[in-house]
């Protein structure tokens, strides 16, 4: 039997009981499966043009129209074909494309002679995004980006379910690991092609990602960091020819794995901290990297602290009832007017869903508009008008079988875009976590918000979120808004700078060791801390 994925027109032969998701795994197709193929997450749909059907002796083509297409979707990971059929796929390349353009190497690092010789790749594992960055390191020169989805989230949006999966068995950990080397030897052959090179030219190739990705990467059971007291396997940085870690480069090229810093502190934030050169600075710097996990560095008073949050998927869409990444189609921007919500939806099209930027803003001006209490529940509608609502805006909050909402958009031809109660829910608890993180460091060094010089936010999200709704809802300490920077793909281009020197790479070496990890699941008043900052 055959599947066809649209838009790439990839055909595959699958065989009996195997489900869409896992097809589309096995051929490259990414789709998001964020619940790991619990079926409760709803993120992996699919929508399904044509079928053959067996309901005679004869096979039959059925062509569905274009109206019998509208809610013809099914979860591909629940969906078990017993025919051929083609697949429509919604493609987030364009998630993953806006984080080819947060790369710039920093001044401090341009003012230095450099020592870099031939041709450098620097790898970003995100859990949710792979980016690759291909270098001219004697010129200084980004030849090239890419960024593409992390093919291991078929197993899970979240580190803990592609915990769960490789810790299963050794095939798994097998299976998940090839998924990630396979996927960085794609890139690789890619820029080798597209720019005439050899790969025995590739001098350097250097890696960074979370602590669970860098075991995944190095083919180690990261099974140990899904309960407390989260004991990596390896916190060391890992050098060797890249080869031996299955990156088929030149058979002299080096690969460097930067060093993890805790459990859930790994080399990105490694990374990051080497980018924005904030241990070096007599100042009260603030780093946070705002994902899945929530990351967290205060550097003050003489002493390093970090720490890690789980702040969960909320803000990449995952657990939000329209979420979805920032790709097109997505709300990323909302302001609610006097009589009507303005919107801002990526690449000007009719919007399908909401990300994280969006989500964020939409909660904003939710709560400004006292839409939502403090609480975060919403107001009964008739008391909104004594609020400054027009009738416009309050017969936006409605309520139906399920849940209470708020409409964004409506739309004449699908699900109008909404946000539920338990949408507001889900932001309460991923901004009370990197809240409550951020607190604790703080007063563990003795620093109050005003104290604060900088706050830099690093990731995709923390450049396209908007910095008044951030503080709005109370994900940031209250500070003033020029003190807060957005520092793009930090993580990255710490991954670059590590291409140029071993000096830079001794650097990263210092900054793992020289700072102090905070156990959150151990500290006194964590809870206490998380609960208070749940309020708006």
């Amino acid at each position: 039997m055959k599947i066809t994925f649209l838009p790439k027109n990839i055909n595959f032969d699958f065989t009996s009981g195997m489900t869409v998701l896992q097809a589309a795994s096995a051929c490259g197709i990414e789709i998001d499966g964020n619940c790991s193929g619990a079926g409760t997450c709803g993120k992996c749909k699919v929508k399904v043009l044509s079928e053959n059907s067996d309901k005679t002796d004869e096979v039959e083509r059925r062509s569905l129209t274009e109206k019998e297409n509208k809610g013809n979707f099914r979860l591909a990971c629940r969906y078990k074909p017993s025919c051929d059929l083609i697949v429509e796929v919604p493609m987030a390349d364009g998630a993953a494309n806006r984080k080819t353009k947060l790369i710039d190497l920093p001044d401090w690092f341009m003012s230095k002679e450099n020592d870099g010789k031939g041709y450098g790749i620097a790898f970003d594992i995100g859990t949710t995004t792979v980016v690759a960055m291909f270098w001219d390191m004697e010129n200084v020169e980004l030849m090239d980006i890419k960024a593409v989805t992390n093919p291991q989230s078929v197993f899970g949006a979240d580190v803990i379910s592609r915990i769960m999966y490789a810790g299963d068995n050794p095939a798994n950990l097998a299976v998940i690991h090839k998924k990630i080397v396979d996927c960085l030897n794609v890139l690789l052959e890619e820029f080798a092609e597209k720019h005439n090179i050899n790969k025995e030219d590739i001098s350097e190739i250097t890696v960074v990602g979370n602590t669970t990705m860098s075991h995944l990467f190095a083919g180690v059971d990261p099974s140990t960091l899904a309960t407390a007291p989260f004991t990596p396997v390896f916190l060391a940085s890992k050098r060797g020819l890249a080869r031996d870690f299955g990156i088929m480069a030149g058979k002299d090229t080096s690969l460097y794995l930067l060093p993890n810093i805790a459990g859930h502190v790994g080399s990105d934030i490694t990374a990051g901290i080497l980018a924005t050169n904030i241990m070096n600075e007599n100042k009260n710097n603030l780093f946070v990297d705002i994902g899945t996990n929530g990351e967290i560095v205060l550097s003050a008073k003489g002493r390093k602290l970090t720490c890690s949050t789980a702040a969960g998927p909320a803000f990449e869409g995952a657990t939000i009832y329209q979420g979805m990444r920032a790709a097109s189609g997505a709300i990323e921007r909302v302001t609610i007017q006097k009589d009507d919500v303005d919107i801002v939806v990526i690449d000007g099209l009719k919007p399908i869903g909401i990300c994280g930027s969006g989500i964020i803003d939409a909660v904003a001006q939710l709560v400004k508009n006292k839409i939502i209490d403090k609480t975060g529940k919403y107001a009964k509608p008739e008391n909104l008008p004594e609020h400054g609502c027009s009738e416009n805006i309050v017969k936006r909050l409605r309520t139906n079988q399920r849940w209470k909402e708020f409409v964004l958009s409506y739309v004449d031809d699908g699900d109008d875009i909404v946000i539920t109660q338990k949408d507001v829910r889900e932001v309460q608890l991923a901004k009370a976590a990197i809240y409550a993180g951020i607190k604790i460091l703080m007063k563990e060094l003795g620093v109050e918000g005003p104290d604060l010089d900088k706050v830099s936010i690093a990731g995709a999200f923390g450049s396209y979120i908007d910095k008044e709704s951030a503080l709005t809802i109370g994900l940031l300490p209250d500070i003033s808004i020029e003190k807060i920077v957005s520092v793009g793909n930090a993580a990255g281009v710490g991954a670059s700078l590590a291409l140029f020197s071993e000096d830079l790479q001794n650097a990263a070496e210092k900054i793992a060791s020289g700072i102090e990890h905070l156990e959150l699941a151990d500290y006194e008043g964590f809870q206490d801390e998380y609960l208070s900052a749940m309020s708006f």
